[in-house]
């Protein structure tokens, strides 16, 4: 199914998320423990909320596939001027309101603030990005998101060492950011990427053009629909501290071990998009079933170490003594979870490339079902409870969303960008 250069993206893209992976067990053991949890939170609070860009890889592939020439540049770089600007007002936003919202998931305030900058700071990082992926260049691709790493790898760890402050530590975060950017634009010069200031330069009025009439509209939802995804991706993490009686050191680490599932299987997600026939969906079965496959051997690989050294990787990575037993079965359940959302992900991923309204109404009725739970559940539910539930809730939407994928035609009700 994949192609040599896929497969080398795959391979740089597993360093790179092992560099993003491997800092959370160096924080555990470097910053004191409120403040490593401090960090993990507002870390994936950043990752999720900031992950709604995504959207726009999606569409410039859909714009890829069904258009030539300097047509596709010029829609890609509207595109991205309009984005940049919605995540503006969405980053302002957020810093507004982040004192109600940091105190609902126990992060002080002052997190904020960094968590605000590095969206900003990641515009450019995404936007080029989506450029390469548009371009069908995944090396490259591949080489941004291990530049991006390893810059927020020393940068962040050498923070961490000196300051001994998780508020800190972020903040060097947002300067890794802008040592990424310096350097991909550096490595990449000949690369003709996409400005940094033109989406700032873009008015309000170069964004009513007509090519863009349908598509900005869908854009802006497809992007909201993909951060909702990916913020029910991490509602366990939220929902934890409120439970009576949990050990939130204990579920913090085994939320970052289980996470390097959804990292991993997250790698796959793009390769498939980019398999799919834009004009008849049984053609899209076979890179489906296959992307099913390796989320199912990840998930699997994940369990059986749980199972076999969960409390030995544990003992390695944090430091901390936990049962076996215990890993074991809220280990298996977290994985679950995350194995779940990596199937809506790539579902509503898909729908978006083809440009379907069926992407908003199906992340619509996810996000409801699972957000409705996080607020209703009881405060004395238990750990191993929460996730049982949420599994059966996320297991019911994979099946709804394979039963889409596989039935609904890819030409009707298909927005148009022109």
């Amino acid at each position: 199914m994949f192609k040599r250069s896929v497969l080398v993206f795959a391979a740089i893209s597993v360093a790179a998320s092992a560099l993003n992976y491997v800092v959370y067990p160096l924080y555990a053991r470097i910053l004191p423990a409120s403040e490593y949890v401090h960090i993990t939170v507002a870390l994936s609070l950043f990752t999720q909320i900031s992950a709604f860009l995504s959207s726009i890889i999606a569409i410039t592939i859909s714009l890829s596939k069904s258009e030539q020439g300097t047509a596709v540049n010029e829609k890609i770089a509207l595109l991205q001027a309009f984005l940049f600007k919605l995540f503006l007002v969405l980053a302002l936003l957020f810093l507004a309101f982040s004192p109600l919202l940091m105190r609902s998931i126990h992060t002080p305030a002052l997190f904020s603030v960094p968590i605000s900058l590095m969206m900003l700071f990641s515009i450019p990082i995404l936007v080029v990005s989506g450029y390469l992926n548009g371009k069908n260049k995944m090396v490259k691709l591949g080489l941004v998101a291990l530049v991006s790493a390893g810059c927020q790898f020393i940068i962040g760890v050498t923070a961490s060492l000196l300051s001994r402050s998780g508020l800190i530590t972020m903040l060097s975060i947002g300067v890794a950011q802008i040592t990424t950017i310096a350097v991909v634009y550096t490595l990449f010069a000949n690369e003709n990427l996409p400005s940094i200031t033109k989406p700032i330069a873009t008015s309000i009025k170069s964004l009513r053009d007509r090519r863009l009439k349908s598509l900005l509209p869908y854009t802006a939802l497809s992007a909201i629909a993909v951060m909702l995804i990916s913020l029910i991706q991490i509602v366990d993490l939220f929902i934890m501290p409120n439970i009576v009686g949990v050990n939130l050191k204990f579920y913090t680490d085994l939320y970052v071990i289980s996470r390097v599932v959804f990292f991993a299987g997250l790698i796959f997600i793009w390769p498939f998009l980019g398999e799919i026939n834009l004009d008849h969906h049984h053609f899209n079965r076979k890179p489906f079933a296959t992307v099913l496959g390796y989320f199912s051997l990840i998930g699997i690989a994940a369990i059986v170490g749980l199972y076999g050294f969960g409390d030995k990787l544990a003992l390695f990575l944090f430091g901390s003594h936990y049962q076996l037993h215990t890993i074991q079965y809220i280990g298996t359940l977290s994985v679950l979870y995350k194995v779940f959302m990596l199937i809506i992900t790539a579902v509503v991923l898909y729908f978006i490339v083809l440009r379907r309204y069926t992407a908003i109404w199906f992340t619509a009725i996810t996000s409801g079902l699972i957000i409705t739970y996080s607020r209703l559940v009881s405060r004395y539910a238990g750990m191993a409870t929460v996730l049982l539930q949420l599994d059966i809730i996320a297991g019911a939407l994979v099946i709804l969303g394979i039963v889409l994928l596989l039935t609904v035609p890819v030409r009707q009700f298909r927005i148009k960008d022109s």
